[in-house]
Parts: structure tokens; C-alpha cells; sequence
């Protein structure tokens, strides 16, 4: 056979054209799927810190005999005069964090600040953080002190910040001489809880991403939601607002209007506040909880306001269907 006789026949343009066009179908296919088991992994990881969360919460109550509080709050001489500390350090020996409580400062509580990254209250715990949370960055800098975040926060009842509008109706809320808004609050008991645990919110996620409400912190109206959710919060009077939300606004409620809209000073405040009061999450459809009882459960952006605020109250003794 001679040279001339072999051909080689290759990809015509359109034969190309073709598996570029299949090729690009089946990433079009397999990229929602991967998103979705990325996401699904991401929730399950979230399930298990609440998870965490509630056993830890036991824990405590096994030992205690009590709920722990939100903040534990004093008066102090100089500023920041209000100083406390918060549920999640109470929680530290029952998150296998024994070493950071037995280190962590309570006379002074602003001591655990001290140092800068290397302080206590910078301290970065993956327990408590939502791999689905949109967050920048793990730890703020404010006024020289540093604090890691976290996605949690704790059942703060029908309205959680701002503290002088603060209820005591949930499982968390300021305790001490310095609480608010009235002094010298306890912390719940157990037998506290008339609704029944299965019916009672314990935790929640946070969720830190808001285009509406981030420009208005880019106006420096407000700090950015990046700013909030200080774990280790321990100086200054918005301390509750940092560890506890509450129903007073739906599930994955984001502020309904930004900067450049026509909104005044007025507006934007109390829904800012519904804002940092809001339950949320970057998990499609809703958010995860943990309940009195110590189980989770994912409660939808759809869940009536009436039902959500039911599960908020320790004793509203209302009825709330499955």
C-alpha cells in the first residue's frame, strides 16, 4: 500500500463542535449536583455544632442545675462600665475547652482582652462557626480589643437587642447587677421551661450576609454584620446583642432597602435592630436550630410568625403544631 493510499481522518468542525456542546451539558448537570453535596456536607457540619451546642447546654444543667445565662453582667468604674460574661464561655468545659474556662478571667472580664490576637477572647473556635456562613473574616478588631466570631446565638426570646428592649421570655438574656432592662435578672431553671423542651428554641444560627444592611456600614451608619456575634464578648453594654437572637423578625430576614434608596434616619434604625435580632443562615430555604430537648431541627424562611414566636417563649404556653 502505497503512502498515498493512508489517510487519516480527524475531527471534522462540526463533530467538535458537538463534544464541546455535550461536554458543556454534562458540566451544566454535574456542577449543581457537587454544589448540592458541598452544601449538603456544609448543613450537616452545622447540624453537629448545634448539636454540640444542646448536649453542652445539658452538660451544664447537669453540673448547675440551671440554664447558664446570656451575660453575666456588672457595673464596673471605668469604661467599658458594663463587663460580663457570656453562655458560650460559660459552655467552654462542655465543648472541650476546659483550659480556655479555667484560664478566662470573671472578676474583671475586660482582662480577657488583653493581648491582642494572642488574647482569650480571640481565640477561634470552629464549633462555632457555620461553614456556610458568609463571613470575611473570624475575628473583629474594635477599640483595640480582638474577638472571634461565631454563627450561633443563643434563644433570646421575643426580642433580644437592643438590651434595653430586651425580654426575659426565651432561655438567654442578661443576668446580674448590671442586666437589662431590669437589674439583678436570673437565669432560667429547667422547670422554668412551661412549654416543653421539644417546643422550646435553645440555639440558632447567625447568619452575616446582608447587602442592604452592609451599605449602610460601608456609610459608617452602623457597624458591618461582620462586627457582630463575639463569642467571648466581654465589655460593653451591647454584649446580648452579640450572643443571643430572637423572633422578632422572621427567619433570614435582610434589611429591605440599602444606602442609596430613599430611606431616612428614622427607618433605618428599628429594622436595623430587626436585623441583628434575625435568625438566618447561608443553607438554602431556612435555618438550623437546636431545641431544649437536644434535638435539631431546620425550621423554613415560611415558618409562621405566630408558630416561631411560640417556640421563642419558654411559658407562652401556646399550642405548637408538628
Amino acid at each position: 500500500m502505497t503512502t498515498s493510499a493512508v489517510r487519516r481522518r480527524g475531527f471534522t468542525l462540526v463533530e467538535l463542535l458537538t463534544v464541546m456542546a455535550i461536554v458543556a451539558v454534562l458540566v451544566g448537570l454535574l456542577l449543581p449536583a457537587v454544589q448540592g453535596a458541598r452544601e449538603a456536607a456544609r448543613r450537616l457540619q452545622c447540624t453537629n455544632n448545634l448539636k454540640q451546642l444542646g448536649l453542652a447546654t445539658h452538660n451544664h444543667i447537669d453540673v448547675m442545675g440551671r440554664y447558664p445565662p446570656g451575660v453575666d453582667q456588672s457595673y464596673f468604674a471605668t469604661s467599658p462600665v458594663y463587663r460580663g460574661t457570656s453562655v458560650f464561655v460559660h459552655l467552654l468545659p462542655f465543648l472541650e475547652q476546659k483550659p480556655l474556662r479555667d484560664a478566662w478571667a470573671t472578676t474583671d472580664p475586660l482582662v480577657n482582652t488583653e493581648g491582642g490576637d494572642a488574647s482569650r477572647t480571640a481565640v477561634v473556635l470552629t464549633a462555632l462557626l457555620c461553614p456556610s456562613d458568609q463571613l470575611t473574616q473570624h475575628t473583629v478588631v474594635q477599640q483595640g480589643w480582638t474577638y472571634a466570631l461565631t454563627s450561633y446565638g443563643g434563644n433570646g426570646g421575643s426580642r433580644s437587642y437592643s438590651p434595653e428592649k430586651g425580654t426575659t421570655d426565651g432561655i438567654f438574656h442578661t443576668t446580674g447587677p448590671a442586666s437589662e432592662p431590669k437589674p439583678n435578672q436570673t437565669t432560667v431553671r429547667p422547670a422554668d421551661v412551661v412549654d416543653g423542651a421539644s417546643h422550646t428554641l435553645l440555639f440558632g444560627e447567625r447568619y452575616h450576609g446582608d447587602r442592604n444592611f452592609e451599605s449602610f456600614a460601608t456609610a459608617k451608619w452602623i457597624d458591618p454584620l461582620d462586627a457582630w456575634g463575639w463569642w467571648g464578648y466581654s465589655g460593653g453594654r451591647k454584649a446580648i446583642g452579640h450572643v443571643t437572637m430572637s423572633t422578632a423578625a422572621p427567619i433570614n430576614y435582610r434589611l429591605p432597602f440599602g444606602f442609596s434608596d430613599t430611606a431616612s434616619p428614622p427607618e433605618f434604625q428599628p429594622l436595623a435592630e430587626l436585623r441583628l435580632n434575625a435568625w438566618g443562615s447561608g443553607h438554602p430555604g431556612g435555618a438550623n436550630f437546636a431545641f431544649a430537648d437536644g434535638s435539631v431541627r431546620f425550621l423554613k424562611d415560611q415558618t409562621a410568625p405566630a408558630v416561631l414566636t411560640a417556640l421563642g417563649t419558654r411559658r407562652g404556653r401556646e399550642v405548637v403544631g408538628e
